[in-house]
């Protein structure tokens, strides 16, 4: 599953990437968009624009700060100063699925996430 091409990113951003960057950043987005409006078949051709804009900001998000991609939620300590590390994905990239009505999160979930039973 990738949303972007290397060089749309690349136009973008000016910054090389790999695919599989790109194919991990969009299943990362693809993952908070809700089941009603998500579609397996997208790919960088297809897919709406304001997820393929979500995932190239997710992807630069993580290669300027340098996010791990393991499974690891840990704490930054700096000093006496010390926090939770609990989220990798980009507050832009988010907010742009939320703008875009892909992401609601204020909703309950059967409502938005949920999948249309027909019995």
């Amino acid at each position: 599953m990738q949303f972007f091409t290397k060089n749309e990113f690349k136009s973008k951003y000016n910054i090389d990437v790999q695919d599989y960057q790109i194919e991990m950043a969009s299943e990362m987005i693809y993952s908070q968009v809700g089941t009603r409006y998500r579609h397996q078949e997208w790919d960088d051709t297809s897919v709406p624009t304001i997820i393929k804009n979500a995932s190239m900001e997710q992807l630069r998000f993580m290669l300027e700060y340098q996010i791990p991609t393991l499974d690891f939620k840990g704490e930054i300590v700096a000093g006496n100063m010390k926090s939770n590390l609990s989220t990798d994905y980009s507050t832009l990239a988010l907010r742009m699925l939320a703008n875009g009505g892909y992401l609601y999160r204020g909703n309950p979930i059967n409502y938005n996430m949920g999948m249309d039973i027909s019995f």
